[in-house]
């Protein structure tokens, strides 16, 4: 039982520690991309890691195309917002 106990709490430190190494990445690239604006897409708003977007949609089917969600999002996640997108 204390093996099991190791090693789920080294999966959980090693989760958080690859969450936060994916939200420096997304955070560095955003700052590279800048306010980018693509014809016909508009402002960059957020560089989201394919990961977290799979599993916020897993859990809350379409809640990327709710506008509201995505704005909590950013809210929530400064580390991935775009260059000048106010929270």
């Amino acid at each position: 039982m204390k093996g099991l106990e190791r090693h789920i709490r080294q999966e959980v430190d090693l989760e958080r520690y690859e969450a936060s190494k994916r939200a420096q990445e997304a955070n560095m690239q955003a700052r590279v991309m800048g306010n980018a604006k693509a014809e016909g897409l508009g402002q960059l708003k957020a560089v989201i890691p394919a990961r977290e977007w799979h599993r916020w949609n897993a859990s809350h089917e379409g809640c990327w195309s709710d506008k509201g969600f995505v704005r909590e999002f950013i809210r929530d996640n400064p580390e991935f917002r775009g260059e000048g997108v106010r929270p």
